[in-house]
């Protein structure tokens, strides 16, 4: 989180680790396993957010979780325990927004954004609907399917960014594939305010992996050259 911050990454997202992740695919499956056999616990994200936030890192943060363990949590506890961290925002990536009054609920008691997904077969009147309990930015998805790298931004995410813009005043941010300085202009070209780059970071670091500096050093270079794309679109 240090050095994501200092290369220039306005929003941090931090990944409470699940042993059902049916949103991922495999790098970040695969990082999940390997946090959960090293002992991580959810309640662990909370230190990483205190800790991140006693070393400077100012950017909002975000976590983003499956439904599971903030149940297991309890809903209140989780807000509260996030709000007290440190944290800014909440993603829970299988709580349709029929099933979710009350994290919303215990999210605005505690000044917490709620992210929610669109995607690309997301229906304008449901749009609308997910839209009503949204704050903080959109989170569009690019594709259907899981997350991971992919070559291309696909037509029917430009579609999407239009149709979600129509209705709110929200930044919309694109996930779901993004790897590569050339994904961040096309999607900024397509009217995007942000974008979301999971699975590569993740690889990347898990590449290096026991080498920890490098693997840092890594990440940081990469989130440069992302960042970077987003001051100059040919």
């Amino acid at each position: 989180m240090q050095r994501l911050s200092q290369a220039g990454a306005d929003i941090i997202e931090l990944g409470i680790p699940f042993s059902d992740p049916v949103a991922d695919g495999p790098v970040i499956q695969r990082a999940m396993a390997r946090s959960l056999s090293s002992g991580f616990k959810p309640k662990d994200a909370f230190g990483l957010i205190s800790s991140a936030r006693e070393d400077g890192v100012d950017q909002p943060i975000v976590v983003m979780s499956y439904f599971n363990p903030i149940l297991r949590m309890g809903i209140e506890n989780f807000c509260s325990s996030l709000r007290d961290a440190g944290g800014d925002g909440v993603l829970v990536v299988d709580l349709p927004p029929e099933e979710s009054t009350e994290l919303d609920r215990f999210s605005r008691s505690n000044g917490l954004d709620i992210i929610r997904l669109v995607a690309p077969s997301t229906n304008d009147e449901r749009i609308g609907f997910i839209l009503k309990s949204s704050s903080g930015f959109v989170y569009a998805v690019s594709v259907a399917g899981t997350t991971g790298v992919r070559d291309s931004i696909p037509p029917s995410a430009t579609d999407l960014i239009n149709r979600v813009k129509r209705q709110t005043d929200l930044p919309v941010a694109l996930g779901f594939g993004i790897s590569k300085p050339s994904h961040v202009r096309e999607a900024l070209r397509a009217g995007a305010g942000a974008v979301v780059e999971g699975s590569k970071l993740v690889s990347i670091y898990s590449e290096a992996i026991p080498d920890r500096d490098r693997a840092l050093e890594s990440v940081a270079s990469h989130a440069l050259e992302m960042k970077s794309a987003t001051r100059s679109q040919p």
